[in-house]
């Protein structure tokens, strides 16, 4: 029996992946929506003088990249397999650090992505071989569009996932294979359902698949809503308006000769949009130029420019980048911390996401290190100006408090230099009281001198 399967949100993840990546549909103009009324000839034109303004893909690299602005802080026990693993997660050269951060991207663009981990038929009778031969686990990220199938048993664990893959033969067609586990076993079929890589029985006791969302969602929420679905529909809006601005423009750019004509006409003349209109030469008026309304292309602007914030307000970045009027500290300060929020809590997933990737690494290797990542919790936007002026005014209190002074020094750091390793900063501290302290003490001895040099000799 064939396998037939329509993913539900097929459309979707083309949209956003083309809208992400400006390419497929708004590459080829195939986005372009025709109007009612509109020729063949207009709609081609206006398809092949299309642009595309991309902000999907900004946007949602606003809400990724700061997580991993820097390297992801991990710890392990000494392991030479494990230092194979993370040097090369996919067989293809690419680190756990480059695999965590390109898939972080894919997650938050489809809502959900699935991360296979994988592993070789067996293991190397020795370490070296198993090295040599690179038999180890490795992992494939599995887009939501390829989802085929899923089952959950009573208690809302997975017992079913299967996943297709596409391979290319040598005439050029596409074969699917489709990948199915279970919590005891794998098998890999063809579209007819036939086995045609193979099948076995597998004993870490859980299907291998590392379930990682964009955003809070359910686990049997197999395929949720994307976040920024939302985004990508009016990302393609704005291309659509964008195409019918353009071809205003192109058509109505150059004002319009009108002159009187007598009855026999003109001769060797076009009569067109382009170039000349006549009218007859009783009506009294002399050639002059008529220039096309505006009116259109300036409601079309306006609406382009309202879409546009509105994208920006839609992801909750709009503060963050000046879309919006001047506010007040307390409400940019509100602002901010959604944006930290957002970012927190989109990091605390990644975080989970590979935890569950090394946890099933163990059960597949055997290999039982000790491992801890940190991902980074705070994003907030630190003014350095402000900052400073606010410690120098906390600074000119004059508290007579070293330990005061000091967590000044601190917050001024954290606002100039907030990746600063903390030893680091500790060591900035320390040197600041011991200058501080140096100073005191020159002071004092100064203060001492002038006194004795003051003092007037007895008569």
């Amino acid at each position: 029996m064939a396998i037939t399967y329509n993913n539900p949100r097929a459309e979707e993840y083309e949209l956003l992946h083309d809208a992400y990546y400006g390419s497929g549909m708004f590459a080829s103009g195939a986005a372009v929506t025709e109007h009612a009324r509109e020729s063949t000839q207009s709609i081609n034109f206006r398809r092949k003088i299309a642009y595309y303004l991309n902000y999907t893909g900004p946007i949602l690299n606003a809400s990724v990249d700061p997580i991993f602005k820097d390297e992801i802080k991990r710890e392990y026990s000494n392991s030479v397999l494990f230092d194979e693993f993370i040097n090369d997660v996919d067989r293809q050269g690419t680190t756990l650090q480059e695999f965590i951060e390109q898939n972080a991207i894919a997650a938050k663009l489809y809502g959900v992505m699935y991360i296979v981990v994988d592993n070789v038929s067996e293991f190397g009778s020795s370490l070296a071989e198993t090295l040599a031969n690179r038999s180890m686990p490795y992992l494939t990220a599995i887009e939501p569009k390829n989802v085929v199938n899923y089952e959950f048993d009573d208690n809302g664990k997975l017992k079913l996932f299967t996943y297709a893959s596409y391979l290319k033969n040598a005439d050029g067609t596409i074969k699917a294979h489709y990948h199915t586990w279970t919590p005891t076993e794998w098998k890999i079929t063809d579209s007819d359902n036939k086995v045609v890589v193979g099948k076995g029985e597998h004993n870490i006791g859980r299907i291998p698949i590392v379930q990682w969302f964009g955003r809070a969602a359910r686990k049997r929420d197999i395929l949720p809503p994307p976040e920024y679905l939302s985004i990508a529909k009016t990302n393609a809006h704005v291309y659509n308006l964008c195409s019918l601005l353009s071809q205003i423009l192109y058509n109505q750019t150059f004002s319009i000769l009108t002159m009187p004509v007598d009855n026999n006409g003109l001769q060797d003349v076009t009569i067109g949009t382009d170039n000349l209109l006549a009218y007859p030469a009783e009506a009294g008026k002399a050639p002059s130029f008529i220039a096309p309304d505006k009116g259109p292309a300036e409601v079309l602007m306006a609406q382009i420019d309202k879409l546009i914030n509105e994208m920006y307000r839609m992801s909750g970045i709009d503060s963050v980048i000046g879309v919006q009027q001047a506010k007040s500290g307390v409400a940019k300060q509100w602002d901010f911390e959604r944006t930290n929020q957002n970012l927190a809590a989109f990091a605390v997933r990644c975080e989970n996401a590979e935890y569950d990737i090394i946890e099933l690494y163990r059960l597949w290797s055997g290999d039982n290190i000790e491992y801890s990542c940190d991902y980074p919790r705070d994003f907030k936007v630190n003014d350095v100006t402000e900052s400073l002026t606010q410690a120098q005014q906390a600074k000119d209190l004059d508290f007579k408090s070293d330990t005061f002074d000091n967590e000044i020094l601190k917050k001024v750091i954290d606002a100039y230099m907030p990746n600063l390793e903390i030893d680091t900063k500790d060591m900035i501290v320390k040197e600041a009281q011991a200058a501080a302290d140096e100073a005191a003490q020159d002071k004092a001895y100064s203060d001492e001198g002038v006194d004795d040099e003051t003092d007037e000799p007895n008569a």
